[in-house]
């Protein structure tokens, strides 16, 4: 076994929080939604610091291109679905906000999983470990034969959107 020895803190130098500058402030926190505000409430209230306006410039930059009849794209990773926001995601397209998605190879899995059975998200570690991770048997299937229906030009999600309804997934 290796020894170490401690670590040399005779050159630390501390500095007091009065004399640190900082980039938070109580006073720049979130205000808390009241029932019955709006979205620019909403808006308004969020933190004017860090993420906070981050999520302001989304905002003003998909308010602009949808005003200029210029796409909004989403590029997300499956996690976005199976942490439940795909209605959120579907009310933006039907409002005409967003108007394509482009995803990871496990976003339609998860798709596919929460339409036929309203439930996805298997446990990877112990899948792994017994060799069955991925191996949903309806979820290959669909996509399969989705992906074999298609023709020339269907994309992806197109297809198995169709297969979807086709199979009258309840969850779809």
């Amino acid at each position: 076994m290796t020894e170490y020895r401690p670590v040399d803190l005779s050159g630390l130098r501390t500095v007091g929080l009065a004399a640190r500058p900082s980039k938070v402030r109580v006073e720049d926190f979130a205000q808390p939604a009241r029932a019955g505000v709006s979205f620019a409430e909403f808006m308004a209230g969020l933190p004017r610091i860090l993420f906070g306006e981050d999520v302001r410039a989304v905002v003003d930059a998909v308010v602009r291109a949808r005003r200029a009849g210029r796409p909004v794209i989403v590029g997300l990773g499956a996690h976005v679905i199976k942490c439940g926001l795909s209605p959120v995601l579907v009310d933006l397209m039907e409002r005409g906000i967003v108007t394509a998605l482009a995803m990871n190879g496990a976003g339609p899995i998860h798709d596919v999983e929460i339409a036929l059975v309203g439930r996805t998200s298997e446990d990877v570690q112990a899948g792994l470990r017994e060799g069955a991770f991925g191996m949903a048997r309806e979820t290959g299937e669909l996509i399969h034969d989705a992906l074999a229906a298609a023709g020339p030009g269907v994309g992806l999600g197109a297809a198995i959107g169709r297969r979807l309804l086709e199979v009258r997934a309840p969850h779809a």
